[in-house]
């Protein structure tokens, strides 16, 4: 019987998992008609340097006139995964057997958006993302969470090292986490996934490349958490539920 202090941890990546697409891939929807995202920018995200691509995509729409309200509007439009918004719901109607939180390479501002135009923010206790603000000028900006020497993740945020972080931040306030489920669908997924242990559940989607390199992985290295994959929300609110 879990007690105030002994909680569920829920752990969600936001691209390809809490919404069902990329939030980049979504935002170049807003670009003016006639207006194509230059090919150097894309090369960034090729490269992976994501924050280099936001901030230059971001100035691209900006020199194109659209504004910090229209992306965020756009954002706020953007379609959750089926079953998703079903399981923060939840989450948050069982905020005595469950903490949240959301750890992803897209940025915080994006994330709130999509979270207070669904009515589950109340649902997340912590969001660690890379930073945004809104400069003097009405330009958006984002910025790197944090720079790190992890071989797996991006070079903007260590999704491992920030779980952890979390984990003994709580244990701090006396809260301690007797299972963790973690759902995502990227390979910067593989990360935390790998610190989680026995008793702990880690969720990769099916057809994405989390699922992948777990089942890449030697036998000597596999992870030690329980893998359930998923496909559609639903199941993994199934799982939350047979938790209580």
């Amino acid at each position: 019987m879990a007690t105030n202090s002994d909680k569920i941890l829920a752990v969600f990546d936001f691209d390809d998992t809490l919404i069902d697409c990329d939030s980049d891939a979504w935002i170049v929807k807003l670009c003016p008609g006639g207006h194509d995202v230059p090919d150097w920018i894309w090369e960034k995200h090729r490269e992976r340097r994501y924050m280099e691509f936001f901030e230059h995509l971001l100035q691209f729409l900006h020199d194109n006139g659209v504004t910090p309200m229209d992306i965020l509007d756009f954002m706020a439009s953007v379609p959750y995964t089926e079953g998703m918004e079903a399981a923060l719901k939840f989450i948050g109607k069982n905020s005595d057997k469950f903490d949240c939180m959301i750890v992803s390479g897209a940025n915080v501002m994006f994330i709130e958006a999509t979270l207070k135009a669904h009515n589950v923010e109340h649902a997340v206790n912590k969001i660690y993302s890379n930073h945004g603000r809104v400069d003097d000028e009405g330009r958006m900006h984002v910025w790197a969470y944090h720079k790190h020497q992890c071989t797996i993740c991006t070079v903007d945020i260590c999704k491992g090292a920030l779980l952890s972080e979390y984990v003994k931040e709580q244990a701090q306030k006396g809260v301690t986490y007797t299972k963790v489920v973690y759902v995502g669908d990227g390979v910067n997924d593989l990360c935390p996934s790998k610190g989680l242990g026995p008793f702990d559940v880690v969720m990769p989607r099916k057809g994405y490349k989390l699922i992948e390199k777990i089942e890449e992985l030697t036998p000597e290295n596999k992870l030690k958490a329980d893998v359930i994959p998923w496909e559609q929300g639903s199941e993994v609110l199934a799982i939350l539920e047979g938790l209580l």
